[in-house]
């Protein structure tokens, strides 16, 4: 799948979970990856359950999560936190 067709799934995604109006049941709740998740990713925005997405999807979230933090000039997490982030994301994502 073409970048411009995961940034279009993945909006589709985003969507959809915003009109279900409720924050989701993390899996694996007492995980790093999902404490990463509430606290670094749910203290701007609402959190979205891993399952909403591929993991593809995921990675070009988190890809322009990093450039909003940069042109916004935020801290970004740190790498233990993104690589938690991450596998996480991947983990739990969505097929």
């Amino acid at each position: 799948m073409s970048r411009r067709g995961v940034l279009r799934c993945a909006l589709v995604a985003l969507v959809v979970v915003l009109a279900a109006g409720c924050e989701p049941a993390l899996p694996d709740p007492d995980s790093r990856g999902a404490a990463v998740l509430r606290g670094r990713c749910g203290g701007c925005h609402p959190i979205y359950a891993p399952g909403t997405m591929t993991a593809e999807m995921w990675d070009v979230q988190v890809e322009q999560m990093r450039d909003q933090f940069a042109r916004r000039g935020l801290p970004w997490l740190t790498s233990e936190e993104e690589g938690a982030l991450r596998a996480y994301l991947t983990a739990h994502a969505g097929g």
